[in-house]
């Protein structure tokens, strides 16, 4: 992971999560692009779907990628004080993201501003010029 340690990103993690107090669920959002509609997209199951990346091409970047936004709650359990994770998973392609104006130039210009080390850790290096080129028709 990128700047883990130059920003402290093990540290606040676990701050982060030890101030977690018994009844009141904390959220936090993560995100990715992910290829079709795939909500598992965990290590484990990475030989089923790994090999989707090589399958986007300009014509059909806007229907295989998709925006995967989870929603994950932190519930500190009252008994034992373990923390307990839910993951709400959200997907949009971008297809249908970019019917939203506002929503097409927020994600061409995000896109377009990761810096690389971010790109590279979110598996997106073999498509991102191509996506960020596609997405720049919609932020005119």
């Amino acid at each position: 992971m990128p700047f883990v340690h130059s920003e402290g990103i093990i540290d606040r993690a676990l701050k982060f999560l030890i101030s977690i107090p018994q009844k009141q669920p904390t959220r936090r959002l993560n995100w990715t692009l992910t290829i079709n509609p795939r909500m598992d997209t965990s290590p484990e199951t990475y030989p089923s779907w790994g090999a989707d990346r090589t399958t986007v091409t300009p014509d059909n970047i806007g229907e295989k990628v998709y925006l995967r936004v989870e929603l994950q709650v932190f519930d500190r359990m009252p008994r034992s004080n373990a923390l307990m994770m839910n993951i709400r998973t959200y997907l949009i392609s971008m297809e249908d993201l970019v019917t939203n104006p506002q929503w097409a130039k927020r994600i061409h210009r995000t896109m377009r501003s990761l810096p690389p080390e971010i790109v590279d850790y979110k598996g997106l290096t073999r498509y991102h010029g191509m996506l960020v080129d596609w997405l720049s028709q919609f932020d005119q």
